[in-house]
């Protein structure tokens, strides 16, 4: 929830100062009132105060640009609008959900970046724009423009389309694709070439493979506590059940280790068990660097074999023999990037998302040991 207000906030911020710069004036000006009578609505919601109190506020809440142009104009429409959607049942979740929906519709490249670098363009070493824009409605992807041609922008290739990514000192990257020669863009410096190729590996990861950096030089150190952990991230607890019955069919002895959804340094086990179909889960901690207690065991455990080991019997209550790892080809709900038409390739029945979305607290369910 903090994440979507922060988002929402800078937004907001960036409508009412006219930082966006798909969003023109005199192609959306009704919708710049609109998005300013949301934002009147839902501070109604969320601070309990009238609609009186809010309307002389006005000038809070409209775009400036509108302010600018038509600020004698627009009361009556004000006052109208918010006497009707008081009579609506909304929350202010909701309403904070519709003006980001609606800033998508008007500014669909609200969230690309734009990079300066040195390309080879058919020969000729250029000064070049690269703009990545995965929510582009026609050419989603990474594309370029020579400085000297602003805004006529070619498409180089997609996320989905990325190979690798490999860097050299002097701030370069070659960026090879799945199909065609690589391509190789110099940057001023070395923040820059990393901040590019931070920003192309997280939408890497939230398309296509969660499990799995981009560059091999530039690493979350995080995946590597899950790879030495055989664990997977916070996919919940749908996906990893689907994954054991669909992999090992819920054989005995068979889990998977598993992010929370909700706490940091807390993971969820879930074992197939011997008397029923349905794996259960329970609850492993890391209470240092290196150690863990596992369910209601005191022990500490400094690594996942070691407490394997103390599970390996067959006849016990619990069980533990093999470790599903994740996988690269995992199509778990993480991928919250990943395009329509990507997502028929799933061997599991789970939901998916179609566009990135910042997940409610109420929303998220726990496993807990039963």
């Amino acid at each position: 929830m903090n994440a979507f207000n922060y988002y929402f906030h800078q937004a907001r911020g960036d409508v009412l100062n006219n930082r966006v710069p798909d969003i023109i004036y005199e192609k959306y000006k009704r919708e710049l009132v609109g998005l300013g009578i949301t934002d009147m609505y839902r501070v109604m919601l969320e601070k309990d105060i009238s609609r009186e109190s809010v309307e002389n506020d006005y000038k809070k809440y409209i775009p400036k640009e509108v302010l600018k142009r038509h600020a004698f104009f627009i009361k009556r429409p004000i006052h109208d609008t918010l006497g009707k959607l008081q009579k609506s049942v909304h929350d202010a979740f909701y309403v904070k959900e519709e003006y980001i929906r609606q800033l998508e519709i008007i500014a669909p490249e609200y969230l690309s970046e734009v990079y300066k670098a040195v390309m080879d363009d058919n020969g000729a070493i250029s000064s070049v724009y690269i703009k990545v824009s995965p929510y582009h409605p026609v050419e989603p992807g990474i594309k370029y423009c020579l400085e000297s041609k602003k805004e006529q922008w070619t498409l180089k290739c997609t996320i989905e389309e990325l190979g690798f990514i490999s860097i050299r000192n002097d701030s370069t990257t070659e960026i090879s694709r799945k199909n065609g020669i690589p391509f190789y863009l110099k940057f001023s410096s070395m923040s820059t070439m990393y901040s590019f190729i931070s920003l192309l590996d997280g939408y890497y990861r939230l398309t296509c493979k969660w499990i799995f950096n981009i560059c091999r030089e530039v690493y979350t150190p995080s995946l590597k506590k899950l790879y030495a952990m055989k664990c997977h991230g916070p996919v919940g607890g749908q996906f990893s059940y689907a994954k054991l019955e669909s992999k090992r069919s819920n054989k005995p002895g068979c889990f998977i280790i598993r992010e929370s959804e909700s706490k940091y340094n807390h993971y969820y086990i879930d074992v197939c068990m011997k008397e029923g179909l349905k794996p259960k889960t329970f609850k492993l901690e890391r209470i240092t660097g290196d150690e863990f207690i596992f369910n209601d065991d005191l022990t500490r455990y400094k690594s996942i074999q070691q407490l394997m080991a103390a599970y390996s019997d067959p006849n016990g209550a619990i069980y533990l023999q093999e470790c599903l790892p994740p996988s690269e080809y995992d199509i778990s709900p993480l991928l919250l990037c990943r395009s329509e038409r990507e997502l028929g390739v799933s061997a599991l029945d789970v939901s998916i998302p179609t566009s990135p979305l910042c997940i409610s607290c109420k929303d998220l369910q726990v496993y807990k040991r039963e």
